[in-house]
């Protein structure tokens, strides 16, 4: 096919956004949409070469698939290698184990099932997975595996395999804009929500598209296409339910650069990319996204801090340092061996590499190599992956016995035939304090209590959530306050992290970064003034529900949460500081989360008869908040309380619990 420097001018207008996106500028917000992008100009791309070569008799899809592996596999394959050696230098056995996961399922392109198998409530945190971004590779090559196929059976008519190309998109797109409402975390990342991206490409490829004529209207179109990329990559933010509807934008502005810009005069848009600058940086724009991400995700395996500006511009040079040197010495060398190395050789050399790759993985996945670390840590890190697997046991329903009459997933803890006296209704946090609630209430004959619990979902009847769309948390709740009315249970403790609810999650400085997550109805969005005011509305009518059924109301107040991962933090200070302790954040940059989520509780108490505690009373001196103790960590992540944090708890609650 005719070489277009205007798409490799393109591809720099995908791996720029992405790059800026991941190290954490936050006017690029919307800069993952840069996957959307290359994912229409591969299909653009792939779909040219293999109708030009149908058309003229000469496909093969070995040599297809040999052209695949010439062009991902090698400087895939040195970044995964790479990778390994940083991640058995920096990361904690849990992290190990769940990283040599990913290189398996990176190697064999399966990496977006696995992501999506793991994109759970308690999976750990994006920013510290090292091969998240080849989740977008997977899905590339899982298209290009099946899709070559298809154009096969119908190669004899031009007509049938734009028809077929349109069909398949729009059952693509269909799918992606329903999935995107009730199952979000496959519609990222599965196969079926994404084709409809790269068919865009496959159609432009095909002729199923008319030729635009006329100067102006090339023009137009192309600067229309480019004001929807720029729109997309500085509007969208992490809220912007995604792909679905929100994909188009992108995808179409992406397309229409693409098919204004393949004829003798280039538009304008089409001569800005063509600029050296940008032709370069597309040019190594596949080494690029593989290299930034785990520069910037072992960047903060290794920082106890969050980055700085300054910091982050080294790690963008960096990512470009790593970029060049994998394009000139990997990535361009293999892909101009040519007939030098056989076919035979290209996949013997592929199938080597990845069983290696295999072998690898599997290493880390078994082992975790625990006796890297000096004896105390290795005790540490022990007791928190047990205390990690069993919040996560305890939080799916295996804490207690299932009693029928129960709501589902709730569960009574301890053996008597006695109905259970106390409640506690709220989200995970429920799951982190309840060794601090039974010790509390062991002086008592029989500690028992009827436990509800649903991660992420706040106690409060009659709200649901922005980023629930299928109104589960809702319905969790309606069953659960149903039950409480009539339950023998005499007191029900409310347990949540509260200032989610208003301020999302605790990021940057004051409030919170994002809007709240409490809403009038599914899937959307409230400014924090709308929920504060519909959270003090909705808690306090719940708790009068609760109130007229005779219950005793107890309300834990929030755990003053941080904007690090707490036990990465403490082994790390382990490791330079052996003595260290106690360790303590100074939460006084993020004070207002908390302080306006007591002041409205304060204002509830003066019209409703409840109990409070406040955790950061028994954890916290002024605003300097402790998170390791007499050599127990207080928190298993960054806001839920280890076993040791919740007994910490435990003389504030055995006052109001007896």
């Amino acid at each position: 096919m005719k070489y277009r420097a205007d798409i490799d001018g393109l591809r720099s207008l995908a791996i720029l956004p992405i790059v800026l996106f991941h190290a954490g500028f936050a006017t690029f917000s919307g800069g993952f949409v840069g996957v959307d992008i290359f994912f229409v100009i591969s299909g653009y791309l792939i779909t040219t070469i293999i109708a030009g070569e149908m058309e003229e008799g000469r496909f093969s899809l070995w040599r297809f698939y040999e052209r695949r592996i010439r062009r991902i596999f090698p400087a895939l394959f040195a970044m995964l290698l790479a990778s390994s050696i940083a991640a058995w230098a920096l990361l904690f056995p849990l992290d190990l184990r769940d990283y040599g996961e990913s290189v398996i399922a990176s190697t064999g392109f399966f990496a977006n099932i696995s992501f999506w198998r793991h994109s759970g409530y308690f999976d750990t945190q994006s920013d510290l997975k090292p091969l998240l971004h080849t989740w977008s590779l997977a899905v590339e090559e899982q298209f290009y595996l099946f899709f070559p196929l298809l154009l096969l059976a119908c190669r004899r008519s031009a007509k049938s395999r734009r028809t077929l190309v349109w069909t398949l998109l729009a059952a693509s797109f269909a799918l992606s804009l329903y999935g995107v409402n009730h199952w979000r975390d496959a519609a990222f990342y599965l196969i079926p929500t994404r084709a409809w991206e790269l068919l865009i490409g496959a159609v432009l490829a095909l002729g199923a598209a008319p030729a635009v004529r006329g100067r102006a209207m090339r023009e137009g179109l192309a600067a229309l296409g480019l004001v929807l990329i720029l729109v997309s990559v500085f509007a969208y933010d992490s809220q912007t339910p995604f792909p679905g509807l929100a994909a188009l934008p992108p995808c179409l502005g992406c397309a229409l650069i693409i098919w204004t810009g393949d004829a003798k005069q280039p538009t304008g848009v089409a001569r800005l990319l063509m600029l050296r600058g940008f032709v370069l940086i597309g040019l190594m724009s596949y080494s690029l996204y593989l290299w930034h991400w785990p520069v910037i995700v072992f960047s903060h395996h290794w920082s106890l801090e969050a980055h700085g500006a300054g910091e982050k511009i080294v790690l963008v040079l960096a990512s470009f340092a790593f970029a060049a040197a994998s394009w000139r010495w990997i990535e361009a060398p293999t892909r101009r061996l040519g007939k030098g190395v056989s076919q035979r050789m290209v996949f013997a050399s592929a199938a080597l590499g990845a069983l290696l790759l295999f072998g690898l993985g599997g290493l880390f996945w078994r082992d975790g190599f625990l006796n890297r670390y000096p004896p105390t840590l290795q005790k540490l890190l022990m007791e928190h992956e047990a205390q990690t697997k069993g919040f996560r046991g305890l939080m799916e329903g295996a804490g207690g016995r299932r009693i029928d009459d129960l709501p589902p997933g709730g569960f009574v803890t301890g053996d008597s035939a006695l109905p259970p006296q106390i409640a506690i209704w709220g989200d995970s946090h429920v799951g982190a304090i309840l060794s601090g609630l039974t010790e509390a209430a062991k002086p008592q004959a029989s500690p028992r209590f009827s436990v509800f619990a649903l991660g992420g979902c706040r106690p409060i009847a009659g709200v649901y959530l922005s980023d629930d769309p299928t109104a589960n948390c809702k319905a969790h709740n309606d069953e659960v306050l149903a039950y409480l009315k009539a339950g023998p249970e005499r007191k029900v403790i409310l347990v949540s992290r509260w200032p989610i609810s208003l301020f999302g999650d605790v990021r940057g400085e004051g409030r919170g970064a994002m809007p709240g997550t409490i809403a009038q109805a599914p899937g959307v969005s409230l400014s924090q003034a709308q929920a504060m005011a519909l959270f003090s509305e909705a808690l306090g009518r719940t708790i009068d529900a609760l109130r007229e059924a005779g219950k005793e109301v107890l309300l834990i107040d929030t755990i003053i949460d941080l904007p690090v991962n707490v036990p990465h933090l403490a082994f790390k200070r382990l490791l330079r500081e052996p003595a260290a302790n106690p360790m303590a954040w100074d939460a006084t940059p993020y004070r207002e989360r908390f302080t306006v989520m007591e002041d409205l509780l304060t204002d509830l108490q003066k019209t409703r008869a409840f109990q409070r505690i406040r955790p950061r009373d028994a954890l916290c001196e002024q605003w300097r908040c402790a998170y390791y103790r007499d050599g127990r960590l207080l928190y298993t992540d960054n806001n839920h309380l280890s076993e040791a944090g919740a007994m910490v708890l435990a003389p504030l609650l055995r006052g109001v619990l007896q």
